[in-house]
């Protein structure tokens, strides 16, 4: 299997782990978490048929997810050229879109860790996460709350492992560290603004790929926003992009 292959079937076990259901579909899966509905990551369809049209999945995506009552609309297409081939079709039909670029952890970092890391429970960082997300979602903080509550879930099931750096004592910056299977990923790493420029998110990414690589994983994978400046950050501690994914939602106000 190559790593592409593997990603995508370490993703389809955390999207069936993580749900509260899944829907099989022509060409891909719908997935829901009934108790968190407004989180758009978690209610999604994920296409696997490249040449699924796009008037398909606008009517598929009203169907299902409308019929859940779902405000939102959101369609992850795994395939790089089937995205570009149905941006404009579903651009027409109101959906934005993002681009996630996977990657595959495949050599050294170019640097070291300045600062202190803790491996420590998601209690211990609770805090943390919930500034991060009212920081996010400043006019939503009911929202934030209930994000926070779905990590704390997401934890027990995955066996997520957590590691943080402190600033006298606070906790600044961290990240998530999960395995399923033979393979492992690296997710939400965040540091509070006003500790950025320490090196902190360097020091909690690499102990997260120590950890990972004394478990002896066939691949570590980290995902990042094809527009955005961790890609780079993220090259430059070991790991290269293999393929693209493409996000397209339907706010609820459009």
């Amino acid at each position: 299997m190559d790593a592409l292959a593997a990603f995508r079937e370490l993703d389809t076990t955390r999207m069936s782990l993580l749900s509260t259901r899944a829907l099989p579909l022509d060409g891909g899966t719908a997935y829901f978490d009934d108790d968190y509905p407004e989180r758009y990551i978690s209610n999604l369809l994920i296409v696997d048929d490249a040449d699924a049209p796009a008037e398909r999945l606008v009517r598929t995506a009203e169907q299902i997810q409308g019929g859940a009552s779902l405000a939102h609309r959101r369609i992850r297409v795994r395939d790089d050229a089937a995205g570009i081939r149905l941006a404009p079709s579903l651009h027409a039909k109101r959906y934005a879109d993002e681009r996630v670029v996977v990657m595959l952890l495949r050599r050294p970092s170019d640097r070291r860790a300045a600062v202190a890391v803790e491996e420590c429970r998601f209690d211990d960082v609770r805090d943390l996460t919930e500034q991060v997300y009212r920081r996010d979602l400043p006019t939503h903080p009911e929202a934030a709350t209930r994000f926070v509550e779905q990590h704390g879930r997401w934890d027990r099931i995955l066996g997520t492992r957590r590691f943080v750096v402190r600033v006298d004592g606070v906790a600044a910056g961290q990240c998530e560290l999960y395995a399923i299977g033979p393979d492992a990923q690296i997710e939400y790493v965040d540091t509070l603004e006003e500790y950025r420029g320490r090196g902190i998110a360097t020091a909690v990414v690499l102990a997260a790929i120590d950890a990972a690589n004394a478990d002896g994983p066939r691949h570590v994978f980290i995902c990042a926003d094809a527009d955005d400046w961790p890609k780079t950050f993220y090259e430059r501690l070991g790991f290269d992009p293999i393929g693209r994914e493409w996000e397209f939602t339907r706010h609820p106000t459009t």
